[in-house]
């Protein structure tokens, strides 16, 4: 039941999708596991034969075991390691394919943060999970089992005495180490991320940070957290690893050796030798049984995470392709909410080719929602959005991308060049198109320039500029000059209009801007729940 319990946490779809392949290969890395423990318990009887008897038999024996367990040992690892390494490969793969999937809302509620940590460390604690768990179980049950019938073998019942370090150690690694170490170890995450949020915060504002010093802001939360931070580790030193250290002397070979001798010296050299090999090959494990079970804790609470992610329901995905025809946008019959708030409710509205639209409204509303049920990234809860007829949910990841581009609002850059970004739209573009649409976008600025070196106005308009050179013939536009200055903002709105009518692109831009609306070829409000042409 301990086993099942074990794994619950790793029962769900796409993790024993990803693991079903790794399968045949873990079984054969620990079934080599286990004849390398049984070949080194087979050396150590042979050594014990040595003791008694010195032919050279026995010690070929010794010799031919060991070197046997040895390389048994390195199959098990390299057939443990390659079959989980080509989970970790799968797992990552599900994980991005999801993840490209879920709807623009649900991506909110996960941070780069916890995007990092799922793809890094919960695929990592799997990885020792998967990788070193059959290894441990041979350690944890075969060998032990193996080395206490050797013992009764050749001494008797009394030999379990030997057992009494490997009990306590077990009884240790189980019930005390776990206690403590949990009360200290929540303390000491809690306190980390503490740090991390205040030396985030501190980038993010280091220019308020330098006028007001080091003694407000999160300058100092940083500094008091590292000071928490730093007494808890004394205080768990103290109170748990230096009581590991203590119980680990007590518990080495010394107590078995003491314990074998005792009970075994007046059996002859060859039990005295069987009881100081065999106990020590039941107490080495019992000290590795805490970190074994680490590897199990890790690996559920990683399975947890991940099995969390896998919930979070997808976006819907077809085949279906765009016709070779005029591309409209339309919206029919569609019922859209942004939580338990409608956005629009059973609205019918066709976006256009040749027209740039600009849809207004109060801060709230669910404008930015609208904007990526037009691209295909919200799901609407009843109706569809179309694109030359057929439903987006219908069609194709490539389809939709070669079709619908979306600028958010706020959107950043990757951190390399400014070509490198631009290329995003069209790999195949020459440095003369890239130059021209960073002049559109009114952005003087090197190609091999570093955008994390840009401005957040600048940015944006790098933003802009990728889309002037999309082929795409849907553009969708978030607040796109909310950072520009009006003189910016009018030259960048004509020459959106100009791409719009000259190359026959549907362009639908949600903006505040009094100048967006006066200059939009359609100006849309959203007004009771529905989009409304202003009178």
């Amino acid at each position: 039941m301990s086993s099942i319990k074990w794994y619950s946490g790793l029962i769900n779809e796409p993790l024993t999708a990803a693991l079903k392949p790794a399968l045949p290969m873990l079984a054969i890395g620990t079934l080599a596991a286990a004849l390398s423990g049984l070949t080194k318990l087979g050396a150590l009887w042979c050594l014990v034969q040595v003791i008694d008897d010195q032919s050279v038999t026995w010690i070929i024996g010794v010799g031919a075991l060991l070197l046997a367990s040895a390389i048994l040992s390195s199959a098990a690892s390299w057939s443990t390691h390659k079959a989980e390494a080509g989970f970790a490969a799968r797992l990552r793969r599900q994980v991005a394919k999801h993840l490209i999937r879920l709807p623009a809302s649900t991506l909110t509620r996960w941070d780069d943060k916890k995007l990092r940590s799922l793809l890094s460390n919960d695929v990592l604690s799997l990885h020792h999970l998967v990788a070193h768990l059959p290894a441990e179980i041979v350690t944890f049950a075969i060998v032990p089992l193996v080395s206490i019938a050797f013992l009764v073998a050749i001494s008797g019942l009394q030999a379990l005495l030997v057992l009494t370090p490997g009990a306590v150690a077990a009884l240790y690694y189980l019930w005390f180490m776990p206690k403590i170490s949990a009360r200290h170890g929540e303390q000491r995450a809690k306190v980390m991320s503490e740090i991390v949020t205040a030396v985030d915060e501190y980038v993010r504002g280091i220019r308020a940070s330098r006028i007001y010093g080091a003694q407000s802001g999160a300058l100092a939360s940083y500094h008091s957290a590292t000071d928490r931070f730093t007494h808890g580790m004394i205080t768990w030193v103290r109170k748990v690893a230096t009581a590991a250290a203590v119980a680990v002397s007590l518990l080495q070979a010394v107590a078995t050796f003491a314990i074998a001798y005792a009970i075994t010296y007046q059996q002859g050299t060859a039990a005295i030798a069987a009881g100081l090999f065999f106990g020590l090959a039941i107490v080495t494990p019992s000290l590795r049984l805490g970190h074994g079970l680490d590897y199990v804790s890790a690996g559920r609470n990683a399975a947890r995470h991940l099995t969390d992610f896998f919930r979070e329901p997808p976006l819907p995905s077809a085949n279906a392709r765009v016709p070779e025809s005029r591309v409209l946008l339309e919206a029919k019959a569609v019922t859209l909410t942004a939580g338990e708030q409608f956005v629009v409710e059973r609205t019918d509205y066709r976006f256009s080719p040749g027209t740039m639209t600009v849809i207004s409204g109060p801060s709230g509303a669910g404008k930015t929602t609208l904007l990526r049920a037009l691209a295909g990234l919200e799901q609407t809860l009843s109706g569809s959005m179309r694109l030359a007829g057929v439903d987006l949910v219908m069609l194709n990841e490539e389809a939709r991308h070669q079709t619908i581009r979306l600028l958010p609002q706020g959107s950043s850059a990757l951190l390399t060049s400014v070509r490198e970004n631009l290329t995003l739209a069209d790999p195949e573009q020459a440095d003369e198109k890239l130059e021209a649409a960073l002049r559109q976008a009114r952005l003087e600025v090197d190609l091999d320039a570093h955008a994390g070196n840009l401005s957040g106005g600048e940015m944006q308009r790098l933003g802009l500029a990728r889309m002037f050179l999309t082929s795409a013939p849907v553009l969708l536009l978030d607040e796109p000059t909310s950072a520009l200055d009006p003189d910016t903002t009018k030259h960048i709105i004509k020459s959106l209009q100009l791409l719009a009518h000259s190359q026959g692109k549907t362009i639908v831009i949600v903006s505040h801007d009094p100048v967006c609306a006066a200059e939009a070829d359609v100006h849309l409000q959203m007004q009771r729940n529905t989009l409304r042409v202003p009178e």
